[in-house]
């Protein structure tokens, strides 16, 4: 985390300096992220820049939690409690904020996208923990509530929807842009799109179907020997 001496800066020169390293993040793997680059464009010099921050880990680490606080406060607009909604309208919900939230703030989401694609491992392994535990008590609850088949291995759930709440809004996105181009950004929302809506239900049911509870008490595993019997 930022030393005390980045919070004694005035807030207009460290936006700047967060303005600065997200668009060198965002334009660069990681292992080509320059520091010098950022003291150059956002003025000053390499030696204070060690006093804000160790180093580009140190700073990547500030990044994420950045994004993630930018991210947590769309998120607490009108959330829906998926102990009354259930966990997978919760997920629906969750992923059309997400999606909106990538619209409404490009440069992050280019930062973001590509930190977690380029870091190395172990530097994403905070962060990845903190959005896997609270996807594994989603986990629990659908259990709980009877959404989401008693078999279904905890840590595999997780993980999927994990990779489904990172990954497929991006692939959604990135589909919209190949065939609207850009332009539509700010003028209409990414929901109108026949083709988001599409894409969007079928993914849906595909999670929900692979891992609900099924009505005959089979679960997974009946599907399983079912179909290995018909082999």
């Amino acid at each position: 985390m930022p030393k005390s001496t980045f919070f004694n800066l005035p807030e207009e020169k460290r936006n700047q300096i967060v303005q600065v390293a997200l668009e060198e993040f965002a334009d660069h793997d990681y292992a080509s992220v320059s520091i010098s680059r950022i003291v150059a464009r956002a003025g000053i010099a390499k030696g204070s820049f060690y006093q804000y921050f160790a180093g580009k880990a140190d700073l990547l680490h500030y990044l994420m939690d950045r994004m993630a606080e930018a991210k947590t406060r769309m998120l607490s607009l009108d959330r829906p409690d998926p102990h009354h909604v259930g966990v997978f309208a919760y997920l629906r919900w969750l992923l059309r904020v997400s999606a909106t939230f990538e619209l409404a703030n490009p440069l992050m989401s280019r930062a973001a996208y590509r930190i977690a694609t380029t870091a190395p491992e172990e530097l994403m392994a905070p962060h990845l923990e903190t959005a896997f535990t609270f996807y594994k008590q989603l986990v629990a609850l659908g259990k709980e509530q009877g959404d989401i088949a008693p078999e279904i291995d905890d840590d595999l759930a997780a993980f999927l929807f994990t990779t489904f709440l990172t990954e497929f809004t991006r692939y959604l996105i990135d589909k919209i842009v190949a065939v609207h181009g850009s332009g539509w950004q700010g003028k209409q929302a990414i929901v109108e799109f026949p083709e988001f809506r599409r894409l969007f239900e079928q993914a849906l049911w595909v999670l929900e179907h692979g891992l609900a509870a099924h009505p005959d008490g089979t679960g997974t595993d009946g599907i399983r020997l079912e179909r290995a019997e018909q082999g």
